[in-house]
């Protein structure tokens, strides 16, 4: 690992158990935050000198954190962005975003010989604390390295997103200022719980002190019930996107968005990259957690709101990839997000349908995520990543749920997106969805740049 620091990192993280590539087998008694506070320990207690901004929900999260890390950067602070998974390198994940014009791509990106610089330091002790018996896990070790790093790096504000819940996902172990919770739907139900209701009370645990600052994203009532009840019990009133926090769609693209947000102050002609009415809602929420921010005594403006929204990138969210025929590509993965899906398509391509290049996780519903997307598909490809997560989608589970759509599989993401191409000729529109996965597949077939 001293001669190779990059490669000796990727190998020593491999030792670690990761959920990540098993979460169809996890249980809620695969999380704790107990080991988290001892690995933090090791680490000398990075998170003492940070202030955190966190983020939890079932779609959108992401966006929002992406969001909220570029308006603060156009604000001028160092600010770090941890987010999960990745689309090609783990170095993505942990990102330090210098003020100033950004950088194509993942900029401040962390290096995977940084990495493994910080693991050497400090492997010793890990070590020692794995063979005290106290089973780490790839992604607590992960979220502790990040929050090490940024410390390291002197960055002003971190923004985190949850990994999987709330109450017990790794970045809950750290003192947040400010919270958001995106939309809550079905996922995860092995572990989070079988309803909205229960998975919310999942969500909320990032809520844990009467000091900190909510926002929250529109949500079903049983979910908002949730919500708003966990917050009255600690005194919090929070911001509510829609309500207290009013977001209009002005115009819609492919290529981005233009909307208002009216918060303390109002947001005019803002325009977003990411489209869709969700991405509009989305910005909304990280707007209210900047504002709420203020109360900390950083200093946002109206200007900075505007251009970290304009500059804000985060590939396979409606993403353009092609033009000859047109590719899309989205890493939605539940049914919730594949409805929002469907009514941006149904917004910037009004009356057409796509070829949709399906994969999916295993633990995920295929079913209710073809029947969303059913208005919008013309054809389908079903196909798989290469990932020990991928879920096999045979064409007899879904033929029912799009009649008169030609289904066909294809074994892998390159054999997809050449049947893709062929059934949607030069003028067809192919749509590839499911994963964050497959995306990262086709992104990296096509060669779209990061």
């Amino acid at each position: 690992m001293a001669d190779l620091p990059a490669d000796g990192a990727i190998a020593y993280l491999q030792t670690f158990n990761n959920w990540e590539t098993k979460l169809q087998s996890a249980g809620a008694a695969s999380f704790a935050l107990d080991r988290v506070e001892k690995l933090l320990a090791v680490f000398g207690r990075p998170d003492s000198d940070l202030r955190f901004a966190h983020v939890a929900g079932t779609k959108g999260k992401g966006s929002a954190c992406a969001f909220l890390a570029a308006i603060l950067r156009a604000s001028g602070y160092r600010t770090g962005l941890y987010t999960s998974p990745h689309l090609h390198s783990l170095s993505e994940r942990i990102r330090v975003l210098e003020p100033g014009v950004p950088a194509p791509g993942f900029d401040g990106a962390i290096t995977l010989r940084e990495i493994g610089e910080r693991l050497l330091y400090y492997r010793r002790d890990i070590d020692q604390l794995r063979a005290s018996g106290v089973e780490i896990t790839f992604y607590e070790l992960m979220t502790v390295l990040a929050i090490s790093l940024f410390a390291s790096r002197q960055t002003r504000l971190v923004v985190l997103e949850t990994g999987l819940g709330g109450r017990l996902d790794a970045t809950n172990a750290v003192e947040t200022s400010v919270c958001g919770i995106t939309p809550v739907g079905l996922d995860h139900m092995n572990i989070l719980g079988v309803t909205p209701a229960l998975i919310a009370a999942e969500k909320a645990g990032i809520i844990r002190s009467s000091s900190q600052r909510v926002t929250l994203a529109p949500q079903v009532p049983e979910v908002m019930a949730v919500l708003r009840e966990h917050c009255r019990a600690l005194g919090i009133r929070p911001t509510v996107v829609g309500e207290d926090l009013p977001c209009a769609v002005h115009e819609m693209t492919a290529r981005g968005v233009r909307f208002t947000v009216e918060g303390r102050r109002r947001y005019d002609d803002l325009f977003s990259p990411l489209t869709g009415a969700h991405q509009a809602e989305n910005a909304a929420l990280a707007i209210g957690m900047a504002e709420d921010l203020e109360t900390y005594g950083y200093v946002i403006t109206a200007e900075s709101v505007r251009e970290g929204i304009r500059s804000v990138h985060w590939p396979a969210r409606f993403e353009p990839a092609g033009t000859v025929p047109v590719v899309i590509l989205d890493c939605a993965h539940t049914p919730e997000s594949a409805e929002a899906l469907e009514r941006t398509f149904s917004r910037v391509y009004p009356g057409r349908k796509a070829v949709v290049v399906l994969g999916m996780s295993a633990d995920k519903d295929a079913r209710a995520f073809v029947k969303a997307l059913s208005q919008i598909t013309g054809a389908l490809v079903l196909t798989k990543a290469d990932n020990p997560r991928a879920m096999d989608i045979a064409v007899d589970d879904v033929c029912a749920i799009v009649p008169g759509a030609e289904l066909v599989s294809a074994s892998d993401v390159t054999g997809a997106l050449v049947r893709a191409r062929q059934m949607a000729g030069k003028d067809g529109i192919i749509l590839v969805t499911g994963s964050v996965f497959v995306c990262a597949e086709a992104r990296e077939k096509m060669r779209v740049p990061v």
